[in-house]
C-alpha cells in the first residue's frame, strides 16, 4: 500500500459521494427529509440487532446512539421544529434540542448527553470495553425511545421495524 494508493481510494470514494447513488439502501429512498431520519433509525436498529447477534458490541453501541440520534431529528422535522440544514451538529445538541421541544424532559436529556460523553466517547475513542450487556442495554434504550417517538406520530406507520414480539 502506497500513499499513492491511498490517494486514489480517497479520489474514488469521493467520487462515489459526487454521483447520485444508484443501489440505495433499502427503505431509503424517499423525498421527505423527516422520513428519511425514521428509516434511517429503523435500518440503524435492524443492524444493531443483528450485529448484536455477531458479538460486534462496539458497533451496536455506536449504531444504537445514532438510531437514538435519527429518531429525534425524525420528530424535531416531522413536527416543523427545524429544517434539514438546521439540525444539531452535535450529539448533545440533539438532546438539547429534543428537551427543548418536549420531546424528552430536561433531565432524560442531560442523561442521554451524559451517557453519550461518558460512555459512547470512552467505548469508542478511549480505554473504555464494549460488552454484550452494555451493547444490549443501549439497543434497548434506542429501541425504546424509538418506539416511544414513533408511538406520537402522525407518521409512525412509515416505520419499518418489526413489531415487538414478531
Amino acid at each position: 500500500m502506497s500513499s499513492t494508493r491511498i490517494e486514489q481510494l480517497i479520489s474514488n470514494a469521493q467520487a462515489a459521494f459526487d454521483r447520485r447513488p444508484a443501489d440505495v439502501e433499502p427503505g431509503l429512498d424517499v423525498a421527505d427529509a423527516a422520513l428519511l431520519q425514521l428509516r434511517k433509525a429503523c435500518r440503524l436498529l435492524a443492524g444493531a440487532e443483528a450485529l448484536h447477534d455477531a458479538a460486534y458490541y462496539t458497533l451496536v453501541i455506536e449504531a444504537s446512539f445514532v438510531a437514538i440520534e435519527r429518531t429525534v431529528e425524525f420528530r424535531l422535522l416531522e413536527r416543523g421544529t427545524m429544517e434539514p440544514d438546521d439540525l444539531p451538529g452535535t450529539h448533545p445538541g440533539v438532546y438539547r434540542e429534543a428537551a427543548a421541544v418536549g420531546i424528552f424532559s430536561e433531565p432524560a436529556a442531560e442523561d442521554l448527553a451524559d451517557l453519550w460523553h461518558n460512555h459512547r466517547a470512552k467505548t469508542y475513542y478511549q480505554d473504555g470495553f464494549a460488552s454484550a450487556e452494555r451493547a444490549q442495554a443501549m439497543y434497548t434504550l434506542a429501541s425504546e425511545i424509538h418506539a416511544f417517538v414513533i408511538g406520537r406520530s402522525s407518521q409512525g406507520h412509515e416505520c419499518r421495524c418489526p413489531e415487538p414480539n414478531s
